[in-house]
């Protein structure tokens, strides 16, 4: 094939491409039209998005495209379409280098990345004002990412974790560098591990739960206070919880997701 077809060829393609973006873009848009609102105006639901993402790396049609490659792709334009749909900042601590990275990575170039000054001004600021998230150091980090107790505080626990990046690809037992923190419901993207707090003076809540049905091990403590990672998506309201409360974790409860890879 000679250069020029070449050329026409990779025209054509780039037409397909463009045509199928602005197809995604006007559906995506109607989707948003259609919203209930519970999502406080952010635009997107992280469980659907992670789950699009698995599935265009599995897809059969990729040709060979890496899944870095694919995963960048697909990071921009869905940071755009959720500025689009009405994410109007994200918040980070402006001495947290690895959060200001992670929250471009994750959200795109047209997203307002906006720092303050600490962790806590980034949590404050998600929870007052609608459109808006907060990325802040994966909680099962050490140092930075010791913040995850603030999550029990009374003017914190409408926020919760809705994901983690880097996301995909990667291995699901490596932690991810940062957590997406907002005002929005916890959903299932079909591969997920959970985060949840309780007090467990006891060091008892692993074999608890376990009795109860769920899979989790503990991954932090903050005096009695316990940061568990269960290994399937269980919902807020899921009974295993209730059990599991009855037989000792006092204000147990989950406070986070993460899709997987």
């Amino acid at each position: 094939m000679g250069a020029e077809n070449i050329r026409a060829v990779g025209e054509a393609a780039d037409d397909i491409l463009m045509g199928a973006i602005a197809e995604r873009w006007r559906i995506m848009l109607q989707e948003a039209a259609m919203a209930t609102g519970a999502d406080s105006g952010v635009g997107f639901s992280p469980a659907r998005d992670a789950a699009a993402l698995r599935r265009l790396i599995r897809s059969r049609n990729t040709g060979g495209v890496p899944a870095d490659t694919i995963t960048r792709m697909w990071r921009a334009l869905s940071g755009d379409m959720m500025v689009a749909r009405g994410l109007k900042a994200v918040f980070v601590a402006e001495n947290d280098v690895p959060s200001l990275l992670g929250a471009r990575e994750y959200f795109g170039s047209g997203a307002n990345i906006q720092p303050v000054m600490e962790i806590r001004h980034a949590l404050e600021r998600a929870v007052q004002t609608p459109g808006t998230l907060a990325c802040l150091p994966w909680p099962e980090l050490a140092g930075a990412g010791q913040w995850w107790p603030m999550l029990n505080e009374n003017r914190h626990q409408d926020l919760a974790i809705v994901a983690g990046w880097p996301g995909m690809p990667g291995s699901p037992d490596s932690p991810p560098a940062v957590a997406v923190v907002g005002r929005m419901p916890i959903e299932p993207s079909g591969e997920d591990d959970m985060l949840a707090t309780c007090h467990d003076d006891r060091r008892q809540a692993a074999d608890v739960l376990s009795e109860a049905g769920i899979q989790a091990e503990v991954m932090a403590r903050a005096r009695s206070l316990t940061l568990i990672r269960m290994r399937e998506f269980v919902a807020p309201d899921d009974r295993r919880l209730a059990a599991a409360r009855q037989a000792g974790l006092d204000g147990l409860r989950i406070v986070g997701v993460r899709p997987r890879p």
